[in-house]
């Protein structure tokens, strides 16, 4: 008798990335637009239900971008961060 293969094992399975706009987004609603109300990033990972690896990739992507900046273990949207999430919504 044959059985059919199982693909659960077979197949490479991918877990999206979390998308870096959404983040960008998450900071915004938390009024995290400069130093004094950065967010700690551990705080972040949690609030947004991501892992808290997978969010620290994002952010220095993010980083690189200009988007947002570090104090501590706190982040913050930069002034250019801000404008890309405006610009995300008009």
């Amino acid at each position: 008798m044959l059985s059919a293969p199982n693909l659960l094992y077979e197949l490479p399975v991918e877990v999206p990335m979390l998308d870096p706009f959404e983040v960008l987004k998450a900071l915004h609603a938390l009024a995290a637009v400069d130093e004094v109300r950065a967010v700690d990033v551990e705080k972040f990972a949690r609030i947004i239900g991501a892992p808290l690896e997978e969010v620290k990739e994002v952010l220095a992507a993010l980083r690189r971008m200009d988007y947002v900046s570090f104090s501590g273990g706190r982040v913050y949207l930069t002034e250019i961060g801000i404008m890309k999430i405006s610009s995300l919504f008009c």
